[in-house]
């Protein structure tokens, strides 16, 4: 087996198109007629992670977070409804039917819901601008503020798409967005010194707690929390319901503590689920089927090749 990495997702296309590669992944949605047109076969699985939208929470002033006339303002992500509002005003049937041609799910939580430790009363719901703008004049921004809203360009299905349809839901309710995409390896460590004041992500694991464990707990190096909680949010309430749920044994005691720990958590927004993108993948006729994983995986062994 010969593996190669292709970074670029129209160069992949083409390699499976011309035949080069028997098996290609992260194929883009937008591709997928034309490649089935062309004799390909595509398999898709719902993918157990979620793409979300991420705060700066702790520093006092933004980079690139101003007022509407440029002037420097204090951070409106420690305000609760101006989370609640950014959220109301985010159209995620756009970013699931659009941008990911179906091939994803809106998300209210970390995993899909269904699966152990998500909550059922979590149902992901369409934008209410006008509810949002009266609740973002309520937080005290009558008439929204200027951000910059920051991304990896190529690194997930939907990225660069995504963040030009978030700027045009949030400048329905004032807020003027200004996006901005780099390279995987640049965004993540402009991200990790504070670079950025809001910014696309994503996070994948073998359990929701796991998750919420890197996510949403307060950073901890002694204890190993929040090691993707970049914007250090901090929850003192939601550690201790996060620490009891991981203490029972696994079951449905274990599973309800975690949703209620979810439940209470996202009531805060400290994130915006957009979707659960779902993994797609494109092989030729040399292969028989292909079998794939849930967190994206590729390896030989899910391949079957084809018999004469």
């Amino acid at each position: 087996m010969t593996f190669r990495v292709i970074e670029s997702p129209a160069a992949r296309v083409a390699a499976l198109t011309t035949g080069e590669v028997d098996v290609a992944d992260t194929i883009p949605a937008r591709d997928v007629s034309a490649l089935q047109q062309r004799g390909a076969r595509i398999e898709s699985v719902g993918a157990a992670r979620v793409n979300f939208l991420q705060f700066d929470m702790a520093s006092e002033t933004l980079p690139g977070v101003t007022g509407k006339s440029g002037e420097p303002i204090a951070n409106p992500f420690k305000n609760p409804m101006v989370r609640k509002a950014l959220t109301m005003a985010t159209d995620r049937g756009i970013l699931t039917d659009k941008i990911l041609s179906g091939y994803g799910t809106a998300a209210s939580q970390l995993f899909p819901a269904g699966l152990p430790g998500t909550s059922a009363n979590l149902v992901a719901k369409p934008p209410k601008f006008d509810e949002a703008k009266a609740l973002l004049s309520k937080a005290g921004y009558p008439d929204g503020f200027n951000l910059v809203l920051a991304g990896p360009a190529g690194r997930y299905p939907g990225d660069g798409e995504t963040l030009q349809a978030v700027a045009q839901s949030w400048a329905r309710i004032g807020v003027k967005v200004q996006p901005t995409a780099a390279p995987f390896s640049v965004f993540n460590t402009k991200r990790a010194t504070g670079e950025y004041a809001v910014w696309y992500g994503g996070c994948s694991g073998e359990a929701v707690d796991i998750m919420l464990n890197a996510l949403l707990a307060s950073p901890d190096p002694e204890r190993g929390t929040g090691a993707l909680n970049y914007g250090n949010y901090r929850n003192e309430a939601f550690d201790e319901m996060l620490a009891k749920a991981e203490s029972i044994q696994e079951g449905p005691e274990r599973n309800k503590a975690l949703a209620d720990a979810t439940d209470f958590v996202m009531a805060d927004q400290p994130i915006i689920p957009l979707y659960h993108f779902h993994h797609i993948v494109g092989y030729g006729n040399r292969v028989a089927s292909y079998v794939m994983h849930p967190r994206g995986w590729t390896t030989a062994m899910q391949t079957l090749p084809a018999t004469e």
